[in-house]
């Protein structure tokens, strides 16, 4: 019980920075070691980030893949994915699919999607029902987006009478009016 008393105390005294800084072999240390990134400055925030080896096999973070080694992704696959791999696409570098900024070659790297612009990565669509992230649907295949805010090819995605949104997709059918006001406005 000592040695846990003895141990929290130790841990109390450190200051944060020891507790979240990655522990880097001796040999990584050289000064001269070109698979490190430089110390750069968070734009959003002005502080500093801290310099972390470039990671030899395109693993990085410290989950999944990234077996806790902490790597930052090289320039040429400058997203880290929330699975620990090191990319480039929407699948790598979307924030909404978990890019690790902290991990990835920049703080610039991970970006939020477009609304409308930025094409599904889970099958979602649109703002309303499962769509929260706005995103279009593919070109081929699945190109309609439900009502329910799912890209699909059925009647029930593509129709505009079921609620297609077309802002996210591509949908078939002329609007029927619901009453007199709507049929002097589509006319």
């Amino acid at each position: 019980m000592r040695s846990l008393t003895t141990l929290g105390l130790i841990l109390t005294l450190l200051p944060l920075t020891a507790l979240s800084s990655p522990v880097i072999p001796n040999q990584a240390q050289d000064v001269a070691n070109t698979n490190t990134n430089p110390t750069m400055e968070e734009p959003a925030t002005g502080m500093m980030l801290e310099s972390r080896e470039v990671s030899p096999n395109k693993t990085c973070g410290l989950v999944e893949a990234g077996g806790n080694r902490g790597y930052t992704c090289p320039s040429d696959a400058s997203c880290c994915s929330r699975y620990g791999y090191c990319g480039t696409g929407d699948i790598f570098c979307l924030t909404t699919a978990g890019c690790q900024s902290r991990y990835s070659n920049s703080s610039a790297a991970c970006v939020a999607p477009r609304n409308g612009t930025t094409v599904s990565i889970d099958g979602t669509c649109g703002m309303t029902g499962a769509g929260r992230n706005g995103y279009r649907c593919p070109a081929n295949g699945t190109t309609c987006c439900s009502a329910a805010g799912y890209c699909g090819n059925t009647t029930d995605h593509c129709n505009v009478n079921n609620g297609c949104q077309a802002a996210y997709g591509t949908c078939t059918g002329r609007r029927t009016p619901r009453n007199l006001l709507e049929l002097l406005l589509l006319s």
